[in-house]
């Protein structure tokens, strides 16, 4: 008989019951701090910065002076950022590569702030899996901050630490699944039942399974940004998505079998 999954109840923090594990080391294709920092540009510019880090567990956020040096040209830009190489200075002089990212488009500050939750609740649904997948290698998602920038009229931006290796995207949060690899996406149907059917995190995407710039969809198509696709997100991957050897390892129910109750969902009167 196929085990089922039964998702972990919480008495603490996010109202997602999620299990946290203890913090494990950045994997290697993650920029670590180096004290012998590389040749600096001709004209470096070191600006004051508040960094804002979300924490996922007591749902709150924390503060910290930083200091940054943000390239004026970006590396990458899409339709809706732009991406620039940047070094965060500690006191000791070593500096962190990060890329900081800003929006081409109008958005509110929450906006950019619920942007960068994703990830950080991303790796709380992520520990849960290493727990229960029975696969060796974990998976991880690359923590976001929101930066005020002090010397630029407080402007907003966001940054995360330099990804490096071979980029690839599984899924997005319309339905397509982009490659075959079995973790990214037995993870994404997996999230569906941990949370007990309220969120779905999709736009896997990354090097390895260490992943960045995820997108959350909720069951009411509340909150977790732009792209939060609602309950027609969910049915569009679950429609798709073809279950594996993890998903029935887990005993999460297969794919094909969510669609009524997805049905239901939609079919429910949207709050207000």
């Amino acid at each position: 008989m196929r085990q089922t999954y039964q998702s972990p109840s919480r008495a603490t923090g996010p109202q997602y019951p999620i299990a946290a594990a203890p913090a494990r080391p950045a994997p290697s294709s993650v920029a670590q701090r180096v004290h012998a920092p590389p040749a600096a540009p001709k004209k470096e510019k070191i600006e004051r910065a508040l960094k804002h880090t979300y924490d996922a567990e007591k749902d709150e956020w924390t503060r910290e002076n930083v200091l940054v040096i943000i390239e004026d040209k970006p590396f990458q830009q899409g339709c809706m950022r732009t991406a620039h190489h940047m070094m965060e200075v500690e006191e000791d002089g070593s500096r962190c590569a990060f890329v900081a990212k800003f929006t081409k488009i109008s958005v509110t500050a929450d906006s950019i702030f619920e942007d960068s939750k994703l990830s950080m609740i991303s790796q709380l649904y992520a520990d849960e899996f290493n727990r229960v997948s029975g696969v060796d290698k974990k998976v991880a998602f690359l923590p976001s901050y929101v930066l005020v920038l002090l010397d630029r009229g407080n402007m907003l931006c966001c940054s995360e630490p330099v990804l490096s290796g071979n980029y690839l995207k599984h899924n997005n949060n319309d339905g397509v699944v982009a490659t075959a690899r079995m973790v990214p996406q037995s993870f994404t149907h997996f999230t569906w039942e941990c949370s007990r059917h309220k969120i779905l995190i999709c736009d896997i995407q990354g090097v390895g399974d260490y992943y960045t710039d995820p997108q959350i969809l909720s069951a009411d198509g509340v909150g977790f940004g732009l792209g939060n696709a609602g309950v027609e997100g969910v049915k569009k991957f679950m429609r798709t998505h073809q279950c594996n050897d993890i998903c029935k390892h887990i005993g999460l129910t297969p794919a094909l079998q969510t669609l009524p109750h997805l049905d239901q969902l939609a079919a429910a009167p949207k709050p207000t």
